[in-house]
C-alpha cells in the first residue's frame, strides 16, 4: 500500500506552492495538440503564472468590489491546453471561486455558460487572448455580459518573473469553496457542486491510495509516473482525475484535446505509449470506440506495458467492453489487471468506490428479471437475453461511508438487496450552490435508524460479496459518454420544434448493446400528414443536435394521450420506456439510427501509390463511394435519402459523428480535413473532389476553390460565419464576407 503520508498543505494551491519550492524545475504539465506539437510548464512556471493570474483578480476584486457576501467567483472559458492551469489555482490563491465551463463557440450563443452565469453571478470571465476575443456580449446572459475579462496567457518572462507568492503565506481557510462543478447541471435548471478546499484534498487522497500511487517526491523527471488525459476539464472525472491527482502526488500530466482523441482514437494509446504513461483513464465508450476505430495493422508501435492503472467510470461499464479491449491490446502490452472500474460523482468531489488498487475486473452474472425485481439472483453462468453481466465497483473509498438504503422506507438493506447509494465522508460536498431546501432533503438525509448526514445519490445498487454493483438509477437523468443529459431539457427543445399544437414528449435512455443511446417519444398535432412525418424526425434530430450536441438513436412519433402520466400529469419515462423496450407502443412513424460502434469496420478505399492525374476519376469515385456507406452504416442515413449535392447538415450528424467520420476520412487518405475545409466542401461530392485532388497533388484554383475568400479570417471568425452565411449563394457570401472585412 501506498506510504500513509498527507501533504502539511490544507489547500492544493498550496501544495502545488511547495511542490514549486520542492522541485520547481520538474514538468507539471504538457499538453499534444493534433500535430503533436508539446507545450510544457514545470511546476515553478506553473506557480508563477497562476501568482500573477492571482494578482491581477486582487487587482480586479480592488478596481469592482461586490456587495455579496461570499467570495467573487470567476468563470473559466479556455480551449484544451494547459492555460487553464493558471486560472484555476491563480482564483484559488487569490481567495476566488473557480467555476470551470465548456469552451464557447466563437459567434454562437452559449446555454451551458450562461445558465451558470445566472445561478453564481461571476464576478470577472477568465480565459485565453483569442477566447475571450471571440465572445459576442450580445450572445451572453446579463449575468456574464458586464464582468470583466481578464486574459491569462502571458508569455514575457520579465512580467512573469515578478509574481512569485510564498505558499507558507497563504491563509485559504479549507471550509472555503475550491470551485464549483456545473458539469452534472441542467441548462434550464443547473446545479453548482459546491466542493470545499477540504472536500478536494481528501479526495485527491481517496484516489491516490485507490490507484495504489506512491508520492513522488525525490526522483529524477525521466522517473516520474505520468498521467495522460483527453478528458474536458470542466468535467469532474477530467479535472480532478485527470489534471489534479497527478499534480497532488508530484507527477506529470499530459494533456490531448477530446476533439483529437474522437478524431483519431489512436491518438490516446500512441500519446501513452510515447511518455510511458502509468495512469490513464476515461468511459466506457473510450475504450469501446478503441476497439471498434483502431486497425490492427496500426498498433505495431504502441507499447502500453507501462499503463498500469486504466480506471473506468463516469457511465455504465460493460463487461464486453472491458474484455474487449483487453483483449485487443494484449498484444501491446496491455493487461487486464491495469484496469480499475469505479463509481463516482460531482457531488462526491469525484471517487466514491474503486478497488484497492488496479486488478482484473471481478464479473458477476444476474438474472435480469430478478435484478429489476430488487433482488437479484446471481448465477454461475447464465447467458442470452435473460441474464446480464454487471462489473464490480470495488468499494467504497478512502474516508468514505457508503450505504444501501430503501428509496420508500429509508431502512438499509442487506447484501443482494438492491437500493439507493448514500454517501457520508470528508469527500462529499455540502450541497448545491443557493439550494438550501433541496440541499436539506439530498445532502443531510437520515437512514432510520437515525445515522444522518449522508448524500443521496439517486444512484441504485447492491452489494456482493462485499463489494459495489451499480445497476441504474432512480433519477431520469441520462448519461452519454460521460456527459449529464437532462430529460425536461430536450423535451423542451423537441416541444418547441414540433410547435404548440404537439402533445407530451419523453427522452429516456435505452441499452444499445454497447452502451446507453438516447431516445424521443413525441406526439404528433392532431392533424398531421403521412408525408410530412420524415420531415419532422429530421427537425427533431436536427434541434436536439444543435441545442445538447447529440443524434436520437431512435424517435417515435405517436398519436396524442400515448405517452404514459401520472395522476398529477407529469410524464412517467420509466414506464415510456417499458413500453417502447416491449414493443407494446403503437406508432405512427418510427426513425431508429444504426449504431457505428456495432457495425464492421469499413473497408479503406485502395488507392493507387503513387496517384496520378490519370488515377483522380477512380479516387473520386472510391470516395464517394465509401462516404456514402460510412453515412448509412455508421451515421444511419436512410439509402434513398442520400445525395452527392446534399449538405452534411442535412443528414444531421452530431459533432461527435462528424469528428469520426473527419478522422476516418484522414486515416485513410492523409489529407487533413479542417473546420475551414469541412465549410468549403459541404457535400460528399465536393469533399469528394476536394480529397482526390489533394491525393494526387492538384492544387486548386483559389478563385474556383473558395478558399481565396477565406484568407483574412481566423478560425474563430470563419466559426462565427457559419450561421450568417449558411445556404446564401456565392455571390451573397462575397458580400457577406466584404462585410465582414470592412467591420
Amino acid at each position: 500500500m501506498p506510504s500513509p503520508e498527507i501533504p502539511t498543505a490544507k489547500t492544493l494551491a498550496q501544495w502545488i506552492g511547495k511542490r514549486a519550492e520542492l522541485h520547481g524545475e520538474r514538468s507539471a504539465a504538457t499538453f499534444v495538440d493534433d500535430d503533436q506539437n508539446e507545450s510544457t510548464w514545470t511546476y515553478a512556471e506553473l506557480w508563477r503564472r497562476s501568482c500573477r493570474v492571482a494578482t491581477e483578480l486582487v487587482e480586479s476584486e480592488k478596481a469592482h468590489p461586490s456587495s455579496d457576501i461570499h467570495r467573487p467567483r470567476a468563470l473559466l472559458l479556455y480551449p484544451p491546453g494547459i492555460e487553464f492551469l493558471a486560472g484555476f489555482i491563480g482564483s484559488q490563491i487569490a481567495g476566488w471561486t473557480p467555476v470551470p465551463t465548456c469552451y464557447p463557440k466563437p459567434g454562437r450563443e452559449i446555454p451551458r455558460l450562461d445558465s451558470a452565469a445566472q445561478d453564481c453571478a461571476p464576478s470577472a470571465i477568465l480565459g485565453d487572448r483569442l477566447t475571450l476575443a471571440g465572445i459576442e456580449s450580445d450572445k451572453l446572459c446579463d449575468a456574464a455580459r458586464s464582468v470583466p475579462r481578464i486574459a491569462t496567457d502571458v508569455d514575457d518572462p520579465s512580467i512573469l518573473n515578478q509574481h512569485w507568492i510564498d505558499p507558507a503565506s497563504l491563509s485559504i481557510d479549507p471550509e472555503s469553496l475550491a470551485l464549483l462543478q456545473y458539469t452534472s447541471g441542467s441548462t434550464s435548471e443547473p446545479k453548482g457542486v459546491m466542493v470545499r478546499h477540504r472536500n478536494m484534498l481528501a479526495n485527491l487522497e481517496a484516489i491516490r491510495r485507490g490507484f495504489d500511487i506512491e508520492w513522488q517526491v525525490d526522483v529524477e523527471d525521466s522517473q516520474i509516473g505520468c498521467g495522460v488525459f483527453w478528458l474536458p476539464f470542466f468535467h469532474d472525472m477530467g479535472l480532478i482525475g485527470g489534471i489534479l491527482e497527478p499534480l497532488y502526488v508530484g507527477g506529470r500530466t499530459i494533456l490531448m484535446s477530446p476533439r483529437s482523441f474522437l478524431q483519431r482514437p489512436i491518438r490516446w494509446l500512441q500519446t501513452i505509449s510515447k511518455f510511458g504513461a502509468m495512469i490513464s483513464g476515461a468511459p466506457n465508450f473510450a475504450y469501446q470506440l478503441c476497439v471498434d476505430r483502431i486497425p490492427p495493422d496500426q498498433t505495431d508501435t504502441i507499447d502500453l506495458k507501462r499503463w498500469r492503472i486504466a480506471f473506468s467510470g463516469a457511465e455504465p461499464i460493460l463487461p464486453r467492453t472491458l474484455l474487449d479491449f483487453g483483449n485487443r491490446f494484449s498484444s501491446c502490452g496491455f493487461s487486464s489487471s491495469a484496469f480499475y472500474p469505479c463509481y463516482g460523482l460531482a457531488e462526491a468531489t469525484l471517487l466514491a468506490a474503486g478497488g484497492d488498487g488496479p486488478a482484473d475486473p471481478t464479473i458477476i452474472t444476474v438474472d435480469r428479471d430478478s435484478l429489476g425485481s430488487g433482488q437479484p439472483n446471481i448465477v454461475a453462468d447464465g447467458r442470452g437475453p435473460a441474464f446480464q453481466k454487471l462489473v464490480s465497483c470495488g468499494t467504497a473509498s478512502y474516508q468514505t461511508d457508503l450505504r444501501l438504503v430503501d428509496p420508500s422506507t429509508f431502512r438499509e438493506v442487506t447484501e443482494n438487496v438492491v437500493g439507493e447509494i448514500w454517501l457520508r465522508g470528508d469527500s462529499i460536498s455540502s450541497g448545491y450552490w443557493n439550494r438550501d431546501e433541496e440541499n436539506a432533503e439530498m445532502f443531510d438525509a437520515t437512514i432510520a435508524d437515525g445515522r444522518h448526514g449522508y448524500c443521496r445519490t439517486g444512484d441504485l445498487g447492491f452489494i456482493h460479496d462485499g463489494e459495489l454493483f451499480v445497476t441504474g438509477r432512480l433519477k431520469d437523468v441520462i448519461i452519454l459518454r460521460g456527459r449529464n443529459l437532462f430529460p425536461q431539457d430536450i423535451e423542451a427543445t423537441v416541444s418547441e420544434t414540433i410547435g404548440s399544437e404537439g402533445g407530451q414528449c419523453a427522452a429516456f435512455s435505452v441499452d444499445s448493446g454497447r452502451g446507453e443511446s438516447l431516445a424521443i417519444v413525441a406526439e404528433l398535432p392532431r392533424r398531421t400528414g403521412d408525408a410530412s412525418l420524415s420531415d419532422l424526425v429530421r427537425a427533431i434530430r436536427r434541434a436536439v443536435i444543435e441545442v445538447h450536441e447529440v443524434d436520437p438513436r431512435h424517435v417515435v412519433l405517436v398519436r396524442q394521450a400515448t405517452v404514459p402520466l401520472t395522476s398529477s400529469g407529469k410524464v412517467q419515462r420509466s414506464r415510456c420506456r417499458e413500453l417502447f423496450d416491449s414493443a407494446e407502443m403503437k406508432f405512427k412513424y418510427r426513425y431508429d439510427r444504426s449504431s457505428g460502434s456495432e457495425q464492421s469496420p469499413l473497408a479503406m478505399p485502395i488507392l493507387p501509390s503513387p496517384a496520378t492525374p490519370a488515377d483522380r476519376h477512380q479516387i473520386l469515385i472510391e470516395t464517394e463511394t465509401w462516404m456514402t456507406q460510412w453515412l448509412i452504416t455508421r451515421a444511419g442515413v436512410d439509402p434513398p435519402d442520400i445525395e452527392l449535392e446534399k449538405p452534411f447538415a442535412d443528414y444531421g450528424l452530431d459533432s461527435m459523428t462528424a469528428v469520426e467520420l473527419s478522422g476516418e476520412i484522414e486515416d485513410w487518405s492523409g489529407v487533413e480535413l479542417t473546420p475551414i475545409v469541412a465549410w468549403n466542401y459541404p457535400t460528399v461530392a465536393r469533399l469528394s473532389e476536394f480529397i482526390s485532388d489533394q491525393i494526387i497533388g492538384v492544387t486548386h484554383d483559389k478563385n474556383n476553390g473558395g478558399e481565396n475568400k477565406l484568407n483574412d479570417f481566423s478560425d474563430a471568425d470563419l466559426s462565427g460565419l457559419l450561421d450568417e452565411i449558411e445556404g446564401l449563394t456565392d455571390e451573397e457570401i462575397n458580400h457577406a464576407l466584404a462585410d465582414k472585412r470592412q467591420t
